[in-house]
């Protein structure tokens, strides 16, 4: 059996009364001995009075924690901004490289359902079914909400030689590098000894860093480039 311990009414007052004064000006976890509390001191908790505080238990300056979070979020944000650009590029730059395949696919379909009888025209890359392959790049770059950068009846930069092939290189609209578009339509290849000619539809297309801009103010230094060339083909038998 516990045997309860009271003090003698006489000497309540004396001992309550410092207690109590204690109580309301100290946390109750400051009066936990340190020896309970074991290797980690629980910090105080209520008035930051001197009286209060024991051994360590010291607060580090607020101000201190803050220059030191703001310093760190400071240096920190370009690099986060940039990745996060990086990574908007990527797939800006895959989904384009997919409609430039489309664009470039339908175009040497076309060719291969076209007669070759109109090639030995000089005006064939203006006005002739040449040009008309150019247009078909052009059009369904504007379907797909691309920048044809000016392609769109755009006369040839060069015309053969080499033989059956034109290029057009435009670089109006706001595009940072040139377009270059090849079409060529006398590809020959031998397949079993047997000669095919085919169609050729090759468009290089400029794609810009949005992450350049970023990398300029973080590093004014830096050498990265601003913009690439995406390029696809397609090449198709000739039908007639």
């Amino acid at each position: 059996m516990v045997e309860a311990y009271f003090l003698p009414r006489g000497l309540r007052p004396f001992f309550l009364a410092p207690f109590v004064a204690a109580l309301k000006r100290c946390s109750t976890q400051e009066l936990v001995p340190e020896a309970s509390l074991g290797k980690e001191q629980i910090p105080p908790v209520g008035r930051d009075d001197k009286r209060c505080r024991g051994r360590g238990a010291a607060r580090r300056p607020i101000g201190a924690e803050s220059g030191a979070t703001l310093a760190e979020f400071a240096f920190t944000l370009p690099i986060l901004v940039v990745i996060l650009y990086a990574i908007f590029d990527f797939g800006s730059a895959l989904v384009l490289k997919q409609k430039l395949e489309h664009a470039v696919y339908e175009a040497a379909r076309a060719a291969a359902s076209q007669s070759t009888g109109d090639l030995s025209n000089a005006a064939v890359g203006t006005s002739g079914s040449v040009a008309d392959l150019r247009d078909t790049v052009a059009q369904n770059l504007r379907n797909a909400g691309v920048n044809d950068c000016g392609l769109l009846g755009a006369a040839p930069s060069s015309v053969p030689p080499p033989p059956s092939t034109w290029t057009y290189s435009v670089s109006g609209g706001g595009c940072p590098a040139p377009l270059v578009l090849t079409i060529r339509r006398e590809d020959v290849i031998s397949v079993n000894g047997v000669s095919v000619f085919l169609s050729g539809v090759t468009l290089q297309y400029p794609f810009q860093y949005r992450a350049a801009a970023i990398l300029k103010v973080v590093a004014p230094g830096s050498s990265f480039p601003t913009s690439t060339n995406l390029v696809v083909g397609a090449s198709m038998k000739n039908l007639i």
